[in-house]
């Protein structure tokens, strides 16, 4: 297929997802932004959303922040329920699962509820390789109930600090370990909040660290946040930190999501704390143990924002995908954006969902589809998104 052929066939693909209820937000963001990188992969096909989590359904009235992973044939998907919309409440872990790639979801449930503390920022990977292979790791951070993120104290010890927990699932998420205390591994003395992710961890699978597990997290003082990496070669037992990725651009890099390229390197997507109005990135050659300077990528607007990113093969050919807002000022107008070349730009784009969108998770399918989970409506809904990738005819 020639180049105009691709673009042709991309133009009508994204002019009939509006059947699916999935218009973009004008003409002009309609259309792709195309690299010259032959070959790409085309068309891009946007399903019909479909809830997962719904407020007032189920055991919370507010389901909040996304993480989504697939063990098996199961797709997990998990949320923080909360009693009220408030960042730190009394939040539970809940999960929700799907037997067929999405399309129909169960009831969700609680995983875990701790007494008088309040569950946040989910972080799921389910193991590909070692000895452990196909477990399911979730790491959370818990808070005295009822608190603020900036009024945690510092140090390790005591029921008022910031506690990271990991659970652990060997039966695609039917039955669940009790959580355990991994604050001192994953969390420095001197910082008095983390936060991983939240969205999705990954486990290595080439490079000098195949077989590593990463978790991003970021830390604070509040408002004054850096980002890390914890990772593991031993399937989860023990862990390290990693150093903190230096700082560069004009605001404060938060909320992170990291991925896997060519070699084994890691790339890093963090959002804009403030000032830049743009996603941050850096890179890593040694498995998340150190990181580049932090720079802004122009090509991905922020509004001040949580959003995704995956490494995912479309035919025989690796890309990022990564989904978030196409706005640096409000949440709204949920895009896809791919790139081709590990992130060093993002030439094509894909409106997901018109109006409210706010955090998302996407997830691999396998076969060129994915699953982008994001909370809608207002915070009233998380939505389960399907997108098919192909690759062209030659």
């Amino acid at each position: 297929m020639t180049r105009a052929a691709w673009v042709v066939a991309l133009l009508v693909t994204v002019a009939s997802s509006a059947t699916h209820g999935q218009q973009g937000t004008g003409a002009a963001e309609q259309v792709p932004q195309v690299s010259n990188c032959p070959p790409m992969p085309a068309p891009i096909t946007v399903g019909a959303a479909v809830d997962v989590f719904v407020g007032g359904t189920g055991p919370n009235p507010v389901y909040r922040i996304p993480a989504i992973t697939k063990a098996g044939t199961r797709v997990l998907a998990f949320a923080e329920g909360r009693a009220a919309l408030g960042d730190i409440g009394t939040n539970d872990l809940v999960l929700a699962t799907s037997d067929d790639d999405g399309a129909t979801w169960s009831a969700p449930r609680t995983v875990l509820d701790l007494a008088d503390r309040s569950i946040n920022n989910p972080c799921v990977v389910t193991l590909h390789s070692g000895a452990h292979a196909g477990r399911v790791l979730v790491i959370v951070q818990s808070y005295p109930a009822n608190t603020h993120e900036a009024k945690q104290a510092t140090g390790l010890d005591g029921s008022g600090v910031c506690r990271v927990h990991l659970l652990a699932s060997d039966d695609a998420g039917a039955n669940w370990s009790e959580p355990r205390d991994m604050t001192a591994s994953m969390r420095r003395a001197e910082a008095p909040t983390v936060a991983s992710g939240p969205g999705a961890a990954v486990q290595l699978r080439g490079g000098a660290h195949a077989g590593r597990i990463v978790v991003p997290f970021n830390q604070g003082p509040y408002g004054q946040w850096t980002v890390y990496a914890c990772f593991s070669d031993d399937g989860g037992a023990t862990w390290s930190m990693g150093a903190v990725a230096p700082a560069g651009a004009p605001a404060h890099a938060n909320e992170v999501q990291v991925a896997e390229v060519q070699g084994g390197e890691l790339v890093l997507n963090a959002r804009s704390f403030h000032g830049a109005k743009q996603r941050l990135a850096a890179r890593s050659k040694d498995g998340g143990a150190t990181w580049s300077t932090l720079t802004p990528i122009e090509s991905l607007p922020d509004p001040c924002c949580q959003a995704g990113l995956l490494s995912v093969a479309v035919g025989a050919r690796p890309v990022l995908a990564f989904t978030g807002c196409d706005s640096t000022t409000a949440r709204m107008n949920g895009t896809l954006w791919i790139s081709l070349d590990e992130g060093a730009s993002w030439p094509i784009k894909q409106p997901l969902a018109t109006g409210f969108f706010a955090y998302s998770a996407p997830v691999d399918l396998g076969g060129g589809r994915i699953g982008v989970l994001a909370e809608t409506d207002d915070y009233r809904r998380i939505r389960f998104i399907p997108v098919m990738l192909v690759m062209p005819a030659r």
